[in-house]
């Protein structure tokens, strides 16, 4: 199929800190983003951010499950599979953050490359139906 990507943007209306917070809450995050029916942290670094983790995703075309490995920096995180899963060959992620006083703005980009037999524009749009749907979640969580 070949690797699709898309990206979102929104700002949310709480300080940079409570929206890290939010998207660094790994097992928190099946309550407002999309198609995540679980997720369960495997391991974490000495600050209790999750290095690993297992996630069931369950999107209108398929459900999956797989393992990521995650990458902490100051203003978001990266994630990717750590091994291929049954419709997954490539699955990379960032929540990106920009500082702006009393609002932050974010942006999710999202990654796919997908052993599914399906056209690449109803991958796309799957994926990004997700993407919106995400940070508007991240948005209703955060902001309450």
């Amino acid at each position: 199929m070949g690797l699709i990507t898309v990206s979102e943007k929104i700002t949310v209306n709480a300080p940079f800190d409570e929206v890290l917070a939010a998207i660094r809450d790994t097992g928190s995050q099946p309550s407002w983003f999309p198609g995540m029916v679980s997720a369960e942290v495997l391991e974490t670094d000495d600050e209790g951010r999750t290095l690993k983790a297992h996630q069931v995703n369950d999107v209108k075309i398929a459900k999956d499950e797989f393992d990521l490995a995650f990458v902490h920096s100051d203003t978001g995180v990266t994630w990717s599979l750590a091994s291929p899963s049954k419709i997954q060959k490539v699955s990379d992620g960032e929540w990106a953050l920009t500082d702006k006083g009393a609002s932050t703005d974010v942006v999710l980009t999202l990654k796919i490359d997908s052993s599914l037999p399906l056209p690449g524009f109803l991958l796309k749009k799957t994926l990004g139906d997700t993407a919106k749907g995400a940070v508007k979640g991240l948005k209703k969580h955060v902001e309450g």
